[in-house]
């Protein structure tokens, strides 16, 4: 969870999202949040999804995943977060800095690149997302999703249920400061389409 002082997102008292089923026994809304969610994974090729990568897109894709979940779904956050003494980027700074990662996704150039070149290419975006942590719950399965997306766009697959999460979790915490463990990962996990 994340520490964030009053949140504005949660059941006074207690650190539980407010939800549109209101759960408020934080196993049960787990549960149903990961089944839906990944139902939602499963369909999203299905959902008539912008074709640009802005950051509209992103925002497409926190919505179609938790819609049925939570009220801000596919909006950014507003307030500030922290997460095991880690704090995300301020809140304000959401739509400046995204702009700033999107602008740095061109897949056309991206088609190009040698396979070493596109992984880091990859493994920068996922970091800068990371770091910006943009909606208040789902970011990194929102974020997987976009590279998954892009990925595929690039002629690569990558499916993130091959890989353990706990090991995405702990390579993505260190990408903040060193993303060689989150590269070697990407490299042997994404593969060309044949």
């Amino acid at each position: 969870m994340y520490d964030a002082i009053n949140s504005r997102y949660t059941y006074k008292g207690t650190d539980i999202l407010k939800n549109k089923l209101d759960i408020k026994d934080e196993e049960l809304l787990k549960e149903y949040e990961t089944r839906i969610v990944a139902f939602k994974i499963a369909t999203i090729s299905t959902a008539n999804i912008p074709k640009e990568y802005t950051p509209e897109r992103l925002k497409f894709i926190h919505k179609y995943l938790f819609e049925d979940i939570f009220f801000f779904a596919g909006e950014y956050r507003l307030e500030n977060i922290t997460k095991e003494n880690f704090r995300f980027s301020e809140f304000q700074y959401i739509e400046e800095n995204i702009k700033t990662i999107f602008d740095n996704i061109n897949i056309p150039e991206m088609k190009k690149m040698p396979f070493n070149e596109f992984v880091k290419k990859i493994s920068y975006i996922m970091t800068e997302l990371n770091v910006l942590h943009p909606f208040r719950e789902g970011n990194g399965r929102t974020i997987r999703e976009l590279v998954r997306e892009i990925c595929f766009d690039c002629g690569y697959v990558i499916d993130w249920y091959e890989i353990n999460h706990d090991d995405i979790l702990k390579v993505s915490k260190k990408a903040i400061f060193d993303e060689t463990e989150q590269i070697k990962m990407l490299r042997r996990s994404i593969k060309k389409i044949k």
